[in-house]
């Protein structure tokens, strides 16, 4: 029986995997879903006992809001795509109800106490405790960053994975909360649910997390979905800090939370008068961000054999972040594109790169 032999860590000649996962609130499931569906297709590939996990096959795995909560979960928590997906109905479920929606929402209009509380119920099943580290310790010391000399001797370790966040005070640069240490402009040193709860702070849905540093201070975080919803170029930079430029790419793969109609964002009555103008109009690009940098992007890199970008194209522009009832409707839109016979073959080619294990694809992470 053919097995997974895809090393923990990584020798200097192993091409790398990357994964970034864009936010969209509820829509997020459909990323889920899709990566269900190209573990199971590597199940089959690899003739293996059970569905194997993401973290088996991806070097690094990075998202914003939605998508920042899934790279937690798959990355941090080491979940299988079925393990996720339980979770993320759990805390769709919970948090985005009429009971916890607030009469008054100049800071949010859901309790972020039952987030908070969602994601740590989340983390302890994971077999961690609340306080946990965010930096993964099994990651400590190996994912230094080489200097281009020393590159070939230096092992790194896999499973590495990020969130995009913002402070309130910056939306135009966004702040990266690691699993991993050794890179510049490190970020918090925070547990596992903070980062989870900065990474989905959306404005006018969730109130600003303050994280506290050394010395009692720290700033307060909201999601990056300001700008950065699709944080492809984010995991693409981080990627070679990571691992060097000179590092081959097996696959890099960007997942959509589906195509969002021209009214994707809701402004809240009264919005006006507790964010500047700046920051509402930053917030009404956030439903055209996800796609100008996916066109941009494969105007770049399409067809370079390496980068791949999934995304429903049809049914999503129905559903807002928050209609969390709506899931089961998204999933249904997903399976529909999945079975399309354009999304199938980009899949499979994507299954073909990831099994290709310890074979370069001709593409260095300086060549994207």
């Amino acid at each position: 029986m053919a097995m997974n032999t895809r090393p923990s860590t990584l020798s200097p000649d192993q091409p790398v995997n990357l994964l970034s996962l864009d936010g969209g609130g509820i829509r997020g499931v459909s990323e889920l879903f899709i990566l269900d569906e190209i573990m199971r297709r590597i199940q089959i590939q690899q003739n293996l006992p059970n569905t194997p996990k993401p973290c088996e096959y991806f070097d690094l795995i990075g998202g914003t809001s939605t998508g920042g909560l899934i790279a937690i979960m798959l990355g941090r928590l080491k979940m299988s795509t079925e393990e996720a997906l339980q979770s993320y109905d759990r805390i769709s479920s919970a948090v985005f109800t009429a009971e916890n929606r607030k009469p008054f929402y100049s800071d949010g209009k859901f309790k972020a106490t039952t987030l908070e509380k969602e994601i740590k119920n989340v983390v302890r099943q994971a077999g961690c405790s609340d306080d946990q580290k965010l930096l993964d310790p099994n990651a400590k010391g190996n994912a230094c960053v080489p200097s281009v000399s020393s590159q070939a001797n230096v092992a790194l370790s896999s499973f590495n994975s990020f969130v995009c966040s913002m402070t309130g005070i910056n939306l135009r640069s966004p702040q990266r909360f690691r699993t991993y240490q050794g890179l510049p402009n490190q970020g918090p040193d925070c547990k596992i649910w903070e980062a989870a709860r900065a990474t989905t702070a959306a404005p006018t849905f969730f109130k600003a997390i303050k994280i506290i540093g050394s010395g009692g201070f720290g700033p307060e975080y909201v999601d990056a979905g300001l700008g950065f919803n699709n944080p492809t170029k984010e995991v693409r930079d981080e990627a070679k800090e990571l691992f060097g430029s000179n590092r081959r790419v097996g696959v890099f793969l960007s997942i959509g939370t589906g195509h969002p109609g021209p009214s994707g964002f809701q402004q809240p009555k009264g919005i006006e008068k507790v964010f500047p103008l700046e920051f509402i109009r930053v917030l009404q690009r956030i439903t055209t961000d996800c796609e100008s940098v996916a066109d941009e992007l494969a105007k770049e890199y399409g067809g370079n054999g390496v980068y791949f970008r999934l995304n429903v194209l049809h049914g999503a522009e129905g559903v807002y972040l928050d209609e969390w009832k709506k899931i089961s409707e998204v999933m249904a839109h997903t399976a529909s594109y999945l079975r399309g016979p354009e999304a199938s073959t980009q899949i499979d080619r994507v299954v073909a790169c990831l099994c290709r294990i310890g074979v370069g694809q001709g593409k260095t992470l300086h060549s994207l």
